[in-house]
């Protein structure tokens, strides 16, 4: 089996369609269709996140002969590619500044918020 037709099947295996593969390895679908088609072959650190994605060995992708995935063959789902690509500590500590000022400005909202109901009642002695 070639490497095209071990990442066609792979892929398939797991859900993905070309263009999704191609998002979590930030290429084509045009390159991906190439790979499947044995038409070229990805750069090695590519080669080295398909093997992440679908848990198998470089030994396996590459060699004709070997028809086994390694000691593994649950492949990551979509969620764990997402989570590893975008929740980085340089994200997670944006994330955690945004969430601290939309939690201060919710905290001034609230507080004019009471504010403006005790001028009301001081005024106007409560509802009547």
């Amino acid at each position: 089996m070639t490497f095209g037709e071990k990442l066609s099947r792979l892929r398939k295996e797991s859900n993905y369609t070309q263009e999704e593969l191609a998002e979590a390895l930030g290429v084509s679908r045009q390159a991906v269709s190439k790979w499947e088609s044995d038409i070229s072959y990805p750069e090695t650190q590519t080669l080295l996140e398909i093997g992440k994605i679908f848990d198998c060995s470089m030994d396996y992708l590459l060699k004709n002969n070997i028809l086994d995935k390694g000691p593994s063959s649950v492949p990551k789902t979509k969620i764990e590619i997402i989570r590893e690509k975008y929740f980085t500590d340089t994200n997670k500590q944006k994330a955690k500044k945004a969430l601290r000022i939309i939690a201060i400005a919710l905290a001034i909202v609230l507080a004019v918020d009471i504010a403006s109901m005790l001028i009301y009642f001081l005024a106007f002695g409560g509802p009547q």
